[in-house]
């Protein structure tokens, strides 16, 4: 599988929280790519008392997560944003299935994975579990060979083609802005809204007007992080909302502030780390 079916935006204030995280990303190769986006690694090291809060709005897909405390969970693709307090010294080793990928490599149809979380054994048994301490004590070049080919050895036979067409739909919501409705992808490809539902619905377990709206959510948040003086109305509008009014609803009720007050936090220095003197 060539080209992305998620994009590399998504995490709020990027420029603050690159002054604390080191997020690396690394690509899926060979016959696992049809199901897994890439591999991907957060690195943090903090003064001591100081903590740092991430905030991401995930992607539709499902990610399998190295944790040092926690251990191995598979989380489903996040309906709001997803936080993460950081403290100290520490790295977590993940891996994103791509939108679906993760339904069609473990074989499950009836896809219900929105906020979902739970233990990794729980779905590839406890050998995932003894990867763990190999893959956080080394590189993260290693530990994505060591995973690629604990996945790999798991692969299905042969991609499944409803699948394969569940990609090139999805990439091409992602690849093209001007599609902001369901019934463009559906006039694009030949299909009807109804059948777009029952596919997303059985491979992502979140509707086609969903990632949609999310990929745009991506891209707009992106926008205000990157420009400064964005004109609210036009990006609305460019990015398939009726009007500011409704984009900012929409904006808001993910984010949990509106898009020109993420836009001023995003313009101004980056927040000092919290100290905790307790």
């Amino acid at each position: 599988m060539e080209g992305p079916t998620a994009s590399d935006k998504g995490i709020l204030r990027p420029a603050e929280a690159a002054e604390y995280i080191d997020l690396r990303r690394y690509p899926a190769e060979g016959a696992l790519s049809w199901y897994v986006e890439r591999f991907w690694a957060v690195h943090w090291d903090l003064p001591e008392g100081a903590s740092y809060e991430s905030v991401v709005i995930p992607h539709p897909c499902v990610n399998l997560s190295f944790m040092p405390i926690l251990g191995t969970e598979v989380h489903g693709p996040g309906t709001a944003v997803s936080r993460h307090p950081l403290t100290g010294t520490g790295r977590v080793f993940g891996v994103k299935f791509r939108p679906g990928g993760f339904s069609a490599f473990t074989g499950r149809d009836d896809a219900d994975f929105a906020d979902w979380t739970v233990g990794a054994v729980a779905v590839f048994g406890p050998e995932v579990e003894e990867l763990n301490s190999i893959v956080l004590s080394g590189p993260d070049e290693v530990a994505a060979g060591v995973v690629s080919r604990f996945l790999t050895d798991r692969m299905p036979e042969r991609v499944d083609r409803r699948y394969e067409r569940l990609l090139e739909i999805v990439a091409a919501m992602l690849a093209d802005r001007t599609i902001t409705k369901v019934e463009q992808v559906a006039a694009r490809f030949a299909t009807t809204p109804k059948s777009l539902q029952r596919l997303f619905q059985a491979y992502i377990g979140l509707g086609p007007k969903w990632l949609i709206r999310r990929y745009r959510l991506h891209d707009a948040a992106d926008r205000l992080a990157a420009e400064r003086d964005v004109d609210l109305a036009r990006l609305a509008v460019e990015l398939g909302w009726s009007d500011q009014a409704h984009f900012t609803h929409d904006f808001k009720a993910v984010i949990g502030l509106p898009p020109a007050e993420y836009a001023a936090q995003c313009a101004s220095p980056a927040r000092e780390l919290v100290m905790d003197i307790r």
